[in-house]
């Protein structure tokens, strides 16, 4: 709902192009929705998995987050929020456990909501600015003046973007590991690594009977039982 808002949050003086976001980024996160769900359904023999479905809708408005002021067809918005949808959900059935394995805790799904649909969403605005002619105006009306940035050449565009990838790439590296040696640092005690994602140590928690008002859950009926 506020995604397409977050997109166009920087265009506020050129209500064009903040329409021609919303209505991109729309149709990203719907195609994103279709994908992600029929992926998450396919690998997990007809079933959801939640956790992929809920990421996988927001996949496309990440993904679009590059092109999504590039005057395009509906079909271009659509086809990158559903191929980023698909990612996404793929990312979280197969990829996080091998992360898991590695070592390497991703609690939040980072890398399955914003890392990959992320990286595809720049290659695919790159892919767009070789195949759109004058495509450097198409962040712009009809209207602008040109003062800096005339002449660029949509090869110049397509090498700033793989640029711009392999930098953010490098930024979000170093600091992960920045990070990750804070953690480190023995300022608090240490959990078992099989109960990262248990609270109990720093935090109090309520007993399953109280969570439930003190009646049994049965998860067949879907509600408790006196």
């Amino acid at each position: 709902m506020f995604w397409p808002s977050f997109n166009g949050a920087l265009l506020y003086n050129d209500i064009t192009v903040q329409q021609r976001v919303v209505v991109n980024t729309y149709l990203a996160i719907c195609a994103s929705c279709v994908t992600g769900i029929l992926t998450s359904a396919l690998l997990h023999k007809g079933k959801f998995a939640m956790i992929e479905v809920q990421n996988a809708t927001l996949a496309g408005g990440v993904s679009i987050g590059m092109s999504c002021s590039f005057n395009v067809a509906p079909w271009v918005p659509v086809l990158i929020g559903g191929l980023a949808g698909a990612l996404s959900s793929l990312g979280y059935a197969k990829i996080a456990d091998a992360l898991e394995g590695l070592g390497v805790m991703d609690s939040a799904g980072a890398t399955q909501l914003h890392g990959i649909p992320g990286v595809f969403g720049a290659l695919a605005a790159g892919i767009v600015v070789l195949a759109t002619p004058n495509s450097y105006n198409q962040y712009f009306s009809r209207e602008t003046t040109w003062t800096d940035g005339e002449g660029v050449s949509t090869g110049a565009q397509f090498g700033m973007i793989l640029a711009s990838i392999v930098v953010t790439t490098l930024i979000s590296f170093v600091v992960g590991v920045l990070n990750g040696l804070l953690l480190r640092i023995p300022l608090c005690d240490k959990v078992d690594n099989a109960l990262l994602i248990n609270e109990a140590p720093f935090f109090e928690e309520a007993s399953e009977e109280e969570c439930n008002g003190g009646r049994e859950y049965n998860p067949l009926m879907g509600h408790t039982m006196a």
